[in-house]
């Protein structure tokens, strides 16, 4: 029943159900076809876990993909789709089953092919999953396949301090979304206390040992890092017998072993390794910001002219623009307050959207200079202007124009022919 909120479930006593017979007089071709649906569906009620069944949409777009009807930028080609579909069953049984497509975008059989914002009725998935595999059964043993995103349990051990090391002894695999990519990620836990993960699915037999991000590593590791420090190995050394990087054995490092005798704090969300203030007696060079802001002033002030005086193409005067040209786009960004002069310089040539289209315009036109009657579409098309521009804009567009019909006959070297 629909409410102001959502949807609510209600009981229903057996007798407010109606059976509807179904018509006696079809063709052999509709009864076979009925027969087989039947049977699709005899298996889902009898599975015990219905989810591969509701949640297969990454499996549809791979079956689609493979049957030409998804497009170089993963949209499905709905039309196509629909069309092939109806020709598969026939209108008569999709009719009679009301599983008909409507001709528009928001069809059923669109729902169930896009993200699940809407409940497709599971008959109507049933349909499709028939027309894509042949029959639901051949459905189920792709998803076993498929949905076994990084390959069958159990899954290796990639501690390197273990004695276990690359043994399959990870029963279980949590898999989340990654919020980048959208792409599965796969951790895996270890009873030595050893976490892992990776992004997958897993293209080969080879990524099951491939460790993309390390989530713990446990006591036991621990333990073989202190034993290594104090036998007297050197950083780099220990990182190559436990598999990591040499920062990571500083990070990890006791403060109190002999070989490791400062603190190293770290920070950031990288765990980069900051060093002290102090090391072996060597104090900081501090960095002369006045001498630093009057050498860049110097620099970006003659990166802005030879963008205003190139001949050829425009490009647009912004901080991104001439921090990377100079190769100090890190610095222009994140110490302004430090750069006075620099900045004032820069905020003198730094153009606007508008700014940028009428400097455009007048390139155009000067590369088109000679051409009678100058039009505005090409003049425009030349630019390479989006419609939408500024009043601004579309007033140098006139001037050009203008300026082009009025010296343009005065210069032409064409005789006229008077007729008297």
């Amino acid at each position: 029943m629909s409410e102001r909120h959502g949807l609510t479930a209600l009981p229903i006593s057996r007798d407010k159900f109606e059976s509807i017979p179904i018509i006696m007089n079809l063709n052999e071709r509709v009864k076979g076809q009925l027969l087989r649906i039947a049977s699709d569906i005899q298996l889902l009620i009898q599975m015990q876990d219905t989810q591969v069944f509701y949640n297969s949409r990454r499996l549809l777009m791979h079956r689609l993909s493979d049957m030409g009807l998804v497009t170089p930028g993963a949209r499905v080609r709905q039309r196509k789709l629909q069309e092939q579909f109806v020709t598969f069953y026939g209108r008569e049984l999709l009719n009679m089953l009301e599983c008909a497509p409507q001709q528009n975008d928001h069809s059923w059989l669109a729902s169930a092919t896009r993200s699940m914002r809407n409940v497709v009725h599971p008959l109507r998935l049933m349909l499709l999953l028939r027309y894509l595999y042949g029959s639901f059964s051949e459905f189920l043993k792709r998803s076993d396949q498929e949905l076994a995103l990084f390959g069958k349990g159990p899954w290796p051990c990639l501690n390197k301090a273990a004695g276990h090391y690359r043994e399959d002894i990870i029963k279980e695999c949590k898999v989340t979304r990654c919020s980048d990519t959208g792409q599965p990620v796969g951790t895996f836990h270890c009873a030595c206390g050893f976490s892992y993960s990776r992004r997958g699915p897993d293209q080969s037999e080879d990524d099951r040992f491939r460790r993309g991000r390390i989530k713990s590593f446990g006591s036991l590791w621990e333990a073989r890092l202190k034993g290594y420090l104090q036998a007297g190995l050197s950083y780099r050394s220990t990182a190559i017998n436990l598999g990591v990087d040499t920062n990571t054995v500083i990070k990890y490092a006791d403060g109190n072993t002999t070989r490791h005798t400062c603190c190293l704090k770290v920070t950031g969300k990288k765990n980069k390794v900051k060093k002290p203030s102090t090391l072996n007696g060597c104090k900081p060079v501090r960095v002369d910001w006045e001498l630093r802001d009057l050498e860049l002033s110097w620099q970006v002030e003659e990166t802005c002219k030879e963008l205003m005086n190139d001949q050829s193409r425009p490009v647009r005067v912004r901080v991104a623009t001439i921090g990377k040209r100079i190769g100090k786009l890190s610095v222009l960004e994140k110490h302004k307050d430090r750069l006075p002069i620099t900045m004032n310089i820069l905020s003198n040539y730094l153009e606007s959207v508008s700014q940028f289209q009428i400097r455009r315009v007048r390139w155009a036109a000067k590369q088109m200079n000679g051409k009678w009657p100058l039009k505005k579409w090409k003049l425009v098309k030349k630019a390479g202007l989006r419609p939408g521009y500024s009043p601004e804009v579309e007033d140098e567009i006139s001037r050009c124009i203008s300026y082009n019909t009025l010296i343009s006959p005065l210069t032409s070297t064409e005789v006229t022919q008077w007729l008297h």
